[in-house]
């Protein structure tokens, strides 16, 4: 079996997500491997994302690009806190986060894809769907997926 060179870890942002990129750099560091954290950002069904967004004093701006820029934020935040951990760089996409993650995935030449699972079932896994489940279903690349626990 090849080793990996080039992770993928797509993140939501979510509780967790800081736990997810510290496992890939742990598995990364022996191998030398690249890692590529992506956040993709699903534009809301019910709202237009060229939706202005505005308030008293500020200039107008679409909610996709508010949206956008607030998520680049959180993402510089999270990686900064992995300085000096090896080749650690971060992508954000616009779309359905599963479609988005293979398209990436695939494109990029990824050889892993380390992602974590909420582990729902039942009604919210219905209503919500299971990214990962799609991932792990249509990757290209072996895909290791770990365990978030959301804190109550």
């Amino acid at each position: 079996m090849p080793t990996p060179t080039r992770i993928l870890v797509p993140v939501d942002l979510m509780e967790g997500s800081r736990a997810i990129i510290d496992y890939a750099v742990q598995l990364a560091r022996p191998f030398n491997a690249s890692i590529e954290v992506l956040h993709t950002w699903e534009p809301p069904q019910y709202v237009a994302p060229d939706l202005l967004v505005a308030a008293p004093g500020w200039n107008p701006q679409s909610l996709e690009k508010t949206a956008l820029d607030a998520a680049r934020k959180e993402l510089e935040t999270l990686i900064g806190a992995f300085k000096g951990a090896g080749p650690l760089s971060q992508r954000m996409e616009v779309g359905e986060p599963a479609s988005a993650i293979l398209r990436v995935a695939e494109t990029g030449g990824y050889d892993l894809i380390v992602m974590g699972t909420h582990g729902r079932r039942g009604l919210p896994r219905l209503l919500l769907g299971s990214v990962a489940q799609k991932v792990i279903a249509r990757a290209h690349c072996p895909v290791l997926t770990l365990h978030v626990t959301e804190e109550k």
